[in-house]
C-alpha cells in the first residue's frame, strides 16, 4: 500500500471512530473506562474527543485528496494521540485497560509521526 492510500485510510478511520464516539460514548468508552463511561461527564468528554477525532480525520482525508498539507494533518493526529497517551499513562485512577489504551496511543502517535515524515519526504522529492 502506498503512503497516500495509507494516510487516507487512517484519516477516514479517524472520522468513523469520532462519529461512533459522538453517537454512542458509552459503547466507545465502556470497554476501557468501565462503568464510569456512562456518567454524564464521561459521555460529554467522549463526545468532545469524538469531535476532535472526526475533525482531524476529515482534515487529513481532505489534505491527502488535495495533495496539500497531508503531512501536517497526520502529524497533528500524532500530537493528539501523544497527549492521550500522556493523560492515560499519568492517571492514577485508570485501571489496566486505561494503561493499555495509553500504550496503544503512544504507539499510534509514533506511527503517525513516521507516516507524516514519509509524506513530507515524498513531497520534497517531487519538488
Amino acid at each position: 500500500m502506498d503512503l497516500r492510500r495509507g494516510a487516507l485510510y487512517l484519516s477516514r478511520t479517524r472520522v468513523g471512530l469520532g462519529l461512533v464516539m459522538m453517537a454512542s460514548p458509552r459503547v466507545a468508552f465502556g470497554p476501557i473506562y468501565g462503568p464510569g463511561a456512562g456518567e454524564p461527564t464521561a459521555r460529554a468528554l467522549a463526545r468532545m474527543m469524538g469531535a476532535r477525532e472526526a475533525v482531524l480525520g476529515a482534515g487529513g482525508a481532505i489534505a491527502v485528496g488535495e495533495r496539500r498539507g497531508s503531512a501536517n494533518w497526520i502529524s497533528m493526529i500524532a500530537v493528539a494521540d501523544g497527549v492521550d497517551a500522556v493523560v492515560n499513562l499519568a492517571s492514577r485512577r485508570l485501571g489496566w485497560r486505561g494503561r493499555v489504551l495509553g500504550i496503544a496511543a503512544a504507539a499510534s502517535s509514533i506511527g503517525h509521526l513516521v507516516l507524516a515524515k514519509q509524506l513530507a519526504a515524498e513531497v520534497d522529492a517531487r519538488a
